[in-house]
């Protein structure tokens, strides 16, 4: 381990790190992983579907009961298919936002 470096700063590494590290401290291993990160898209916590998905493309028109679990919730579209399980909250966020309230 005599010229083992940081990948990230290039320093040598500590004497008591391990023999296959490759930073020379967990901040350094967090700023390499954001560094290599960033280039991609970035992550996104409600995707929206893409216009090639139909079935989402049609407007909400009410909110029913799941069959099986009762707390869950699903809405109706106008084609008549129903959307995946969610809470009665995010139902009726979802079923706002569709009707341009707030």
């Amino acid at each position: 381990m005599s010229d083992a470096t940081c990948h990230h700063c290039g320093e040598p590494l500590p004497a008591t790190a391990r023999r296959h590290a490759r930073f020379c401290s967990p901040a350094h291993r967090a700023a390499y992983h954001r560094s290599s990160t960033a280039d991609k898209s970035p992550r996104v916590r409600f995707p929206v579907a893409s216009p090639l998905d139909k079935s989402a493309s049609a407007g909400y028109v009410a909110i029913v009961p799941d069959e099986r679990f009762s707390a869950m919730y699903r809405l109706k579209r106008t084609d008549d298919t129903l959307s995946d399980m969610v809470n009665l909250t995010r139902a009726e966020d979802a079923l706002a936002a569709m009707q341009g309230r707030p």
